[in-house]
């Protein structure tokens, strides 16, 4: 079933300022003072976790009779916890240092394997590497230097201000509406929210999702579609399902009907759980593509209509294309049965590159040696980084601060350009069974 998402578009960009403006302050406040950065870090922390021990206590007296000895529990935990980090109040910096510091080296290390595994393929390495070692350095800076996150106040402060300014520049064309200087100065570049949060944003969307046909299948139904005048010349699909692995998400493209999906689809070659595997590349049709995905994988999609200039529509073409001629055909096990490659029935072979090829024909291919998707890996050479090369050719490019792309940062970053209302992104469109 098709739904079309109901969302105010054009928020007041007055808002928008006031909001640019207070995360632009916050961001100078880190840098130029990290004490008082930290002061009023903590006692909002404090405030907030004494607020919600009494909002818990005085639920007792309005939530049901089994509910009340559990709120009771959380309220006097939240009352206790406030009044241990009024007395010590470094625990919340320590912690979060930690807790950040720990982060960052793993964010580490994950770049690191995606150096060593680009080495392997014949790929440029070098620069991923360099990458990894600053992550790593920064988190050991972060989690037990004893200067008091000075490095870190830097680089979160900076981040901020980089921050705001995306805000603003967003209340700034909604300002000028159609002024044409104002549609050349649009930023490009963008930054997107740390990706311990974007990451499970489409977990978030397929929670929110289940509930509201729950409770009201009517909320999210709306009448044909925003797209009166434009046409989708572009679409992003962005797929969630339960489980915390899977709900992570994946992303393909739309171009002329056709879906371009890259990803671990030959079971055979599966390391750590398909974390590492060769990378595959399906080209199949639209609709076939979501009826798979809802009929067979359980799935839901977020689809994003991207609207594009007659340049910025050849040169996705082009990015395409340069990427299809670094493949080669590749036969699933069921293409390789019915040629008569490998024995069995055809029923025996139920792997999804299988299932994809006996229902719809799909078309399989596989990197070249040298090629950086030669191998699939999830945190770096994955659905979203393909994308990203094709898709940022439309005049999207997404700044990777965070040194690892997920399909919640797509998520979020096509929603912000979406609720906007005057982007490239024209339509959102929910698909659910």
């Amino acid at each position: 079933m098709k739904y079309s998402m109901l969302s105010p578009k054009n928020t007041a960009p007055v808002l928008w300022l006031i909001l640019a403006v207070s995360v632009f302050i916050c961001g100078i406040i880190v840098i130029l003072n990290v004490n008082l950065a930290w002061w009023i870090i903590e006692t909002s922390v404090i405030i907030l976790t004494l607020l919600v021990g009494m909002m818990y206590l005085i639920s007792i007296f309005l939530k049901s009779t089994e509910n009340r000895l559990r709120h009771l529990g959380v309220g006097a935990l939240c009352i206790l916890g406030s009044l241990v980090l009024f007395t010590v109040p470094q625990l919340i910096e320590g912690t979060f240092n930690l807790v950040v510091g720990m982060l960052g080296i793993l964010i580490g290390l994950f770049v690191l394997i995606n150096s060593i595994k680009l080495k392997r393929d014949g790929a440029s390495w070098v620069g991923n590497l360099l990458v990894a070692l600053v992550y790593v350095f920064l988190g050991i800076e972060m989690a037990f230097s004893s200067r008091e996150g000075r490095l870190f106040s830097l680089f979160f402060g900076t981040y901020l201000i980089l921050f705001s300014l995306n805000v603003f520049s967003d209340a700034l064309v909604s300002l000028m509406g159609s002024n044409t200087s104002a549609q050349k100065a649009k930023k490009r570049i963008r930054i997107s929210m740390p990706v311990i949060f974007a990451a499970f944003l489409p977990i978030k969307l397929l929670k929110k999702v289940n509930r509201l046909v729950e409770e009201d299948p009517d909320a999210l139904l709306l009448l044909p579609d925003q797209t009166d005048k434009q046409t989708a010349d572009l679409t992003i699909y962005i797929h969630t399902r339960e489980g915390l692995i899977n709900g992570v998400g994946h992303v393909d493209i739309c171009i002329d009907g056709l879906v371009y999906s890259y990803g671990n689809y030959d079971s055979a070659t599966w390391k750590f759980g398909g974390f590492l595997a060769d990378g595959v590349m399906v080209e199949m049709d639209s609709k076939a593509h979501i009826k798979q995905a809802l009929e067979v994988e359980n799935k839901i999609l977020m689809a994003y209509g991207l609207s594009l200039t007659p340049d910025h529509k050849k040169a996705v073409k082009t990015k395409l294309g340069e990427i299809i001629n670094e493949l080669t055909p590749w036969d699933s096990l069921a293409e390789q049965n019915e040629k008569g490659a490998i024995d069995g029935k055809q029923d025996d072979y139920s792997d999804i590159a299988s299932q994809l090829y006996k229902s719809y024909k799909a078309k399989f291919y596989k990197f070249k040696f040298g090629n950086p998707f030669k191998t699939y890996y999830a945190m770096g050479t994955n659905c979203v980084k393909l994308a990203d090369m094709i898709v940022g050719k439309s005049g999207i490019n997404l700044l990777k601060v965070n040194g690892i792309i997920t399909p919640g940062s797509y998520l979020d970053y096509l929603d912000r350009l979406y609720e906007r209302g005057d982007s490239i992104v024209i339509s959102r469109t929910l698909y659910k069974k």
